[in-house]
């Protein structure tokens, strides 16, 4: 009986993933940008004209809300995310790859939970066409990508579980 070897290599997959990745990183970015000068042009408004936008709060919410969102998939895909590696470093290589896929599957069961909860939202908001309060933005897109967002970040954690482990250190 031939022994499994370790999974055959998927670069083009492995590209797509980094590549979609680093292209929602680069929309979180962008509405980082869009939060920063939306927040310098608000204070301009309110202290230097004395006429605020009504929209400033609600946008830059979820402008915050979009970045992070948007920059969670990268985390994973490009293993970026904050470890403790006290105990990993002390376990042999086949116990340290079992928790490591431990992990990137309790991140995707989290995703998985989040997604199913946060398109309950989004339907409801759907639904009823739902607007900010002051500002009258439609929640929507926003909803939705949230929405694209976690899913991505379900699925790159199981692809992650499916590549080598981070070395340890």
């Amino acid at each position: 009986m031939a022994q499994a070897g370790p999974a055959p290599e998927r670069p083009r997959l492995d590209a797509a993933v980094l590549l979609l990745a680093r292209a929602l990183a680069a929309l979180a970015a962008a509405a980082v940008a869009a939060l920063a000068a939306l927040v310098v042009a608000s204070v301009v408004m309110r202290y230097a004209l004395g006429a605020p936008f009504r929209f400033s709060e609600e946008l830059a919410g979820l402008l915050l809300a979009m970045a992070a969102f948007l920059a969670m998939p990268l985390t994973v895909a490009a293993d970026l995310n904050i470890r403790v590696t006290l105990l990993p470093d002390r376990l042999s290589p086949p116990a340290r790859r079992a928790l490591f896929v431990f992990g990137q599957l309790v991140l995707a069961a989290f995703g998985t939970v989040f997604l199913l909860e946060a398109w309950t939202l989004a339907d409801f908001t759907m639904a009823r066409n739902l607007k900010t309060e002051q500002a009258r933005l439609v929640l929507a897109p926003w909803m939705i990508a949230m929405v694209a967002a976690t899913a991505l970040l379900a699925l790159f954690a199981v692809w992650r579980a499916l590549r080598p482990p981070p070395p340890p250190g």
